[in-house]
Order: C-alpha cells, then structure tokens, then sequence
C-alpha cells in the first residue's frame, strides 16, 4: 500500500507537544486539587496562609505514619468475648500478627482543624458530637473489610451523610460547611476505620488467605493520606454544603465570624 513520507522535521514538534501534554496535564489536575482544598478551608474560616498551610501540611503529614501498636494479639479481652458474643456469635478469637498506626496527612490533620473549628466556637460542641455520632453509626454499618485493601465504603456516602447532617442541624445557616467538614472526617475516622477495627472478625477478614500467621496484617488509619476517604470526605462534605447554603441563602461573607449556638 501506498502511504505519506512525513518530513522527520515535523515528527519532532508532534512528540514534543504530546510529552508536554503528558507533563502537564497531571500538573494541572493537581493544581486543580490544591486549589479546591485550600477553597474548601478557607469556607470554613481559614485565612488564604493558614488554609494554604493545612493543604501543604496534609500533603507532607500523608508521608508520615506514627505507630500505634505492632506486636501479635492472642486474644480478645474477656468483657469483649462476653459482649461480642451477644451480637456477633461464633466471631473468631485469635489473630495473627498486627502492625496498627495513624496517618497524619489522612487523620491527625483532620483532628486538629476539627478541634480548632470547636474550640474557636465555630462550631458548636454539641452540634458537631450529634453530627459525628450519626456519621459514625451509618459508615460502621456499611463499610466493608476487604483482604488485601482495608476497610472499604463507597466515597460518596460519607460526603453526603455530613452535607445533610449539618444542613438540618444548622437550618441550612453559613455554619453547614465548618459542621459538614466535622461531622464528616472525625464520624468516617471513628465509624469506618476505629470502630471497624474494633469489630470481633474484622482484622483477620482484612488479611489474604494464607497471611494469617505468616506475615503482619499492616493498617494504617487514615493511611492513604490526602487520598484517604477520611480527607476526602471532609473537602468534598465542605464544598457541597457551601454550595447548597450558597444556592438557597446567597453569600456566606459572613462565615469566619459566625457562630453556632
């Protein structure tokens, strides 16, 4: 078949704008992701600095991991025994080796703003325990232990729970996004992860056939940092309810001076 001789001096000017695209493309959509996090903190009363380094600061702190606990478990505690085997009978007693630690980028730095968010009265006390409660039950009872991945929940569910919780806790106020952001991370950090690793049965369905005894069953809360659904769950539960609160009330100038009672 017969076919076109391009000019080598034409080749050369298409492979460098594909490589440029393959360059830039990731760097764009990572910029993109900073930006809409650092919008997500500074909605819920973060200055552009400080917002900049709570984004900066989970992007470092998802490198870290702080151990917990490594050792071997050889059996539940006796009231735990006694109390499992009311609600989950024939449970599984015994484990095998276990390496437990807490990320900072994907849980420590979601615990400090949520304090601070608490403590600065941005939100109220009470009204972040109710949403963080509810958050916590709904994702303990539909996450999901999955060998070889952890603790596994649809993404969606998480930013959703918090987005209604904190509307109809807080009326549909300029508050919803701070209380959103708390309700969402701190209710997936103990619902989906603390709580499910608390479960009788859930550690060892965590670890693939054969690994039981033979290598250490390695968690890590929070541990995909701001990958994490924990993190995640938090910006996206923010820029939903700072939408909606936008869409129904208009601007939110007033946001960093709110306070909830």
């Amino acid at each position: 078949m017969l076919g076109f001789l391009y000019p080598p001096i034409l080749e050369l000017p298409l492979a460098i704008i594909l490589l440029l695209l393959i360059i830039t493309i990731p760097l764009i959509v990572i910029y993109l992701f900073l930006r809409l996090t650092e919008a997500a903190f500074e909605e819920i009363g973060f200055d552009h600095w400080h917002a900049t380094l709570a984004v900066f600061g989970s992007f470092i702190g998802s490198l870290i991991n702080i151990p917990l606990y490594a050792g071997t478990i050889s059996s539940y505690p006796g009231w735990y025994i006694t109390l499992a085997s009311i609600f989950a009978p024939g449970f599984p007693t015994t484990f095998h080796p276990l390496y437990l630690a807490i990320n900072v980028g994907g849980a420590i730095v979601p615990l400090i703003i949520s304090a601070h968010l608490v403590l600065t009265r941005r939100v109220s006390a009470s009204k972040a325990g109710a949403g963080i409660l509810v958050v916590a039950l709904i994702t303990y009872v539909l996450a999901q232990p999955v060998a070889g991945k952890g603790i596994v929940l649809p993404f969606w569910v998480s930013p959703v729970l918090a987005v209604i919780c904190s509307l109809v806790l807080l009326r549909g106020y300029c508050g919803a996004p701070s209380l959103a952001y708390i309700s969402g991370s701190i209710g997936t950090l103990l619902g989906a992860d603390v709580m499910n690793i608390l479960t009788p049965g859930v550690l060892p369905a965590l670890s693939p056939v054969g690994l039981q005894t033979s290598k250490s069953l390695v968690l890590s809360i929070g541990g995909a940092g701001v990958f994490d659904g924990i993190f995640l769950t938090g910006i996206l539960a923010v820029l939903f309810a700072s939408g909606i609160v936008r869409f129904f009330h208009g601007s939110c100038e007033g946001v960093r001076m709110h306070r909830n009672t």
